[in-house]
């Protein structure tokens, strides 16, 4: 297996009394797509939260590149190279698809300083990696679209490039294919897969679709009430008679 890149160790997180995670760890090495699936309720948003800042954890550790991230919040470790999707795509609706990128490639720039000027050097440069966003993302021909009148599907991709803008390190994906078409699940498939291979990204994410997992994943972890009950190769996954019973049952690839 490839070298840590992000690693999480022994986290616990509750809510008042109800103990959302409990003892998990897990890694993610570079270049690795790593998918955590599990039932409704199982923690997946809280632990994604965890990994991101969002929220912290009660007990355990966060390290990414070998430094303790642990106490350090969302907007800071975006700094570092972390990157995430949502559930529900979040874009600027009355901004055409090519403004959203300029603004998530100014914010890069300005590191969080509303206020901050874009070195003019910078913003010479951002033409080319708008092209380059869009041709990576296929909204070549949309470039002017008003983002709010996207189909749903190309919201989240839209979504994406935007984090893409980012220079992330590693990817988290909160349900990228969420409320998607079949056809429209497929696309984001392959456009992960070519995104992941140009730009050299670690991706970590949840997912219910079992054909969107077994076609994306080098790894899979298995949550359940918050604690982590296998971690494998898809394969191992597959055949793991624990994770069949409590998640996969007997039609995997149908799974929901």
């Amino acid at each position: 297996m490839s070298a840590a890149l992000l690693e999480a160790t022994s986290l616990d997180k509750s809510y008042g009394r109800i103990r959302v995670l409990r003892d998990v760890s897990l890694t993610i090495g570079a270049g690795e797509s790593h998918v955590v699936i599990g039932p409704n309720g199982a923690g997946k948003t809280t632990l994604f939260k965890v990994l991101t800042g969002e929220l912290y954890a009660d007990r355990g550790a966060v390290r990414f590149e070998q430094r303790d991230v642990t106490r350090m919040p969302a907007h800071r470790r975006v700094h570092l190279g972390f990157g995430r999707t949502f559930q529900v795509a979040k874009v600027f609706p009355k901004l055409s698809v090519q403004d959203n990128l300029r603004v998530a490639l100014e914010a890069r720039v300005r590191r969080g300083n509303a206020f901050g000027r874009v070195p003019k050097a910078q913003a010479a440069a951002f033409p080319g990696t708008i092209e380059s966003l869009l041709t990576d993302t296929g909204f070549g021909a949309q470039r002017d679209s008003i983002s709010g009148t996207l189909a749903y599907g190309d919201r989240k991709r839209l979504e994406m490039a935007m984090v893409l803008a980012l220079e992330p390190a590693v990817l988290f994906l909160d349900e990228p294919t969420a409320g998607m078409s079949a056809a429209e699940r497929q696309a984001t498939v392959e456009l992960l897969k070519t995104v992941k291979r140009k730009r050299r990204l670690s991706m970590l994410m949840t997912e219910h679709d079992m054909a969107v997992v077994f076609g994306l994943a080098d790894r899979i972890s298995v949550l359940h009430y918050g604690q982590l009950i296998a971690s494998g190769t898809p394969e191992e996954i597959r055949h793991n008679d624990k994770v069949k019973e409590v998640y996969l049952g007997d039609g995997d690839e149908d799974h929901a």
